[in-house]
Formats: structure tokens, C-alpha cells, sequence
């Protein structure tokens, strides 16, 4: 990601132009599938979606994170992000859960889970304008469970960038 353009990351961005819903569907999941790993947990994928009302009303922002790990059940009961006047706790809007069909076997399986929130619009804004040339810093997001324990992931802010460009081109 780190040598792409918010232009060529717009160029890759999946369009749902679907006449049966009352929005257009933006995915920058088709961008980058690189997955890595933090504190034992594969981050598969992590990505954003934007969906932009046909009547004008506005357009929502919907982050995912599709993880997989093995051991006790992992929760995810609030998200932290750093927005522009701060600290902004959000709460996940969906957390599905599965696991592996592993048979008889003698290993553990894997369990998996996606995480997806809702961010306010001015924090998207906000972390689309912090893209720099070449700058490797995502933008911390942290999925947290009643405890207080987390997992700290990031998006590019290229990506953001890409998508916010996306977006605000689409003509009806």
C-alpha cells in the first residue's frame, strides 16, 4: 500500500451500483488482501465500506476486520479510535463468530470472527487528509472486550484517502 496513490487505490475500489437498494455500495476490499499477525491473532483482512444514499441524504462508514485465532473466545464489546478532538469509543455495529469444521482431529481448530463498527464521517475525513507520500503510520484502530484487554489493528490512510475519492466522484 505504501506505494500506491489515493488515485489508484479509487481505481480499485469495488462499486455496488445496485437499482434494488436506495444506496451505492463502496468496498475497498478488493484494494489490498495482505493479512498479518498482532498478539497471536491473524488479521485476514481489514477494509472499509461506504454506503452513499441515492437521494442525497449522506453516506455511512463501515469499517471491517476479519481475524482468525485459536484458543479461549475472543469479544469485542467496544472499538477506539483517535479522531480529531480525540479519543472516540464506538461500539460494534456486528461481531459474527465461527469455527473450522475440524473433524476427529487431534489439533485446535480455528475460530474466527468479523468485526464491523460504524465511523462518524468527519473522522474518515479527517484520516483521509493525514495521507502522506509514502508514510507507513495507519491509523490505530483498537478492538477492546469488557475487561479492558485489546487488539490494536490499522488502516491505511491511503486507503481511506482512495475510498473518500471514490466516493465523492460517483455521479448518479
Amino acid at each position: 500500500l505504501v506505494k500506491m496513490t489515493p488515485e489508484t487505490i479509487a481505481e480499485r475500489i469495488e462499486v455496488r451500483d445496485d437499482p434494488l437498494e436506495d444506496h451505492v455500495l463502496f468496498s475497498s476490499k478488493p484494494v489490498f488482501r495482505k493479512g498479518g499477525f498482532s498478539h497471536g491473532v491473524a488479521v485476514r483482512d481489514g477494509f472499509i465500506k461506504a454506503a452513499k444514499s441515492r437521494d442525497g441524504a449522506g453516506v455511512s462508514w463501515r469499517v471491517t476486520y476479519d481475524l482468525t485465532y485459536f484458543g479461549a473466545r475472543l469479544d469485542v464489546t467496544q472499538i477506539h479510535v483517535r479522531g480529531s478532538d480525540g479519543l472516540l469509543k464506538l461500539a460494534p455495529t456486528t461481531v459474527r463468530r465461527w469455527s473450522e469444521e475440524c473433524g476427529e482431529v487431534l489439533v485446535t481448530c480455528g475460530r474466527h470472527m468479523t468485526v464491523e463498527f460504524e465511523v462518524p464521517e468527519t473522522v474518515i475525513r479527517a484520516v483521509a487528509a493525514t495521507y502522506r507520500p509514502g508514510d507507513r503510520m495507519p491509523w490505530s484502530v483498537r478492538l477492546k472486550d469488557d475487561q479492558g484487554e485489546g487488539l490494536t489493528v490499522g488502516l491505511a490512510p491511503v486507503e481511506v484517502a482512495g475510498l473518500v475519492s471514490a466516493v465523492d466522484r460517483w455521479k448518479r
